[in-house]
């Protein structure tokens, strides 16, 4: 006679049998944001499977988004837009005082922007991930997700956003129907409610290999991290984002990639 295991026995049997944990079965997407005149794009984009190209808004001119437009086509890496208050002496990580529809028309032709050299060098933008403030912002400021939202609308019905999970950005893409990507960072602390520690604050930046791998490892593992004060901190996440301003950034993805391929998690977009 032949037994027939139910198929979670099965599973749990050869996670037991072979020492393969969940963790060991995924693949995760990782982004980094291009395009902002630092000098490691094209070693990122050989590692990434997405990028987020600057394109005017904090900085970014039209041959800068060719140029890494071209870089992440060679290395067949995914595109998103990454538009931001129009204000490049701060490099878009101040909020501004701007009225609503001049925002959403800057970010209008932001994206417009890099879809038009996009078409040229016949690359495809799938997603738009907000810039710093802006980004911020729209966590927790609903006029501001709405005005996001209806930027990329009025651009193309076709495009995801990225951006922080359980944030009014979210939820107003899930109430509409708009494809979602939930970010977290790899070299970023957050506050015990979830949110990005201020750059001005000591320690908001995480700069050693094995702190960054151990964020990424728990938000991976557990859908969790430890915040700035040891907090453990609810975060499920679509997409890791590694910023290419950085000074250790392509340090810090070259061990991840690492501990990535040590562990069988496959670096893959989401989209």
């Amino acid at each position: 006679m032949v037994y027939f295991l139910p198929k979670i026995q099965i599973i749990k049997y050869f996670a037991c049998s072979t020492n393969i944990t969940l963790l060991h079965l995924k693949t995760i997407d990782l982004n980094a944001d291009l395009g902002e005149g630092f000098p490691y794009d094209e070693q990122l984009l050989q590692i990434v499977s997405s990028c987020n190209i600057a394109c005017g808004g904090h900085t970014g001119t039209k041959e800068s988004m060719k140029i890494t437009l071209r870089l992440a086509q060679k290395y067949n890496v995914n595109v998103g837009a990454h538009p931001s208050y129009p204000d490049q002496g701060n490099f878009g990580r101040k909020e501004i005082v701007i009225s609503d529809q001049k925002l959403k028309l800057s970010l209008m032709n932001q994206i417009n922007d890099l879809l038009e050299i996009s078409k040229e060098e016949k690359v495809k933008v799938s997603y738009v991930k907000p810039h710093g403030a802006l980004y911020n912002k729209a966590m927790v400021d609903k006029t501001t997700a709405l005005i996001i939202v209806e930027a990329v609308q009025a651009v193309s019905k076709n495009l995801a956003i990225m951006g922080m999970p359980s944030s009014k950005l979210e939820a107003l893409c899930i109430k509409q129907g708009i494809h979602f990507i939930k970010e977290s960072f790899a070299d970023r602390r957050y506050t015990s409610d979830g949110k990005l520690v201020s750059r001005r604050e000591v320690g908001a930046i995480i700069h050693t290999n094995e702190d960054v791998w151990l964020q990424i490892k728990s938000t991976i593992e557990k859908g969790q991290l430890e915040s700035i004060d040891g907090k453990l901190v609810a975060l499920k996440t679509n997409s890791i984002c590694f910023h290419g301003d950085t000074p250790e950034a392509l340090e810090l993805i070259q061990f991840v990639q690492k501990k990535l391929t040590d562990n069988s998690i496959h670096i893959k977009s989401v989209l």
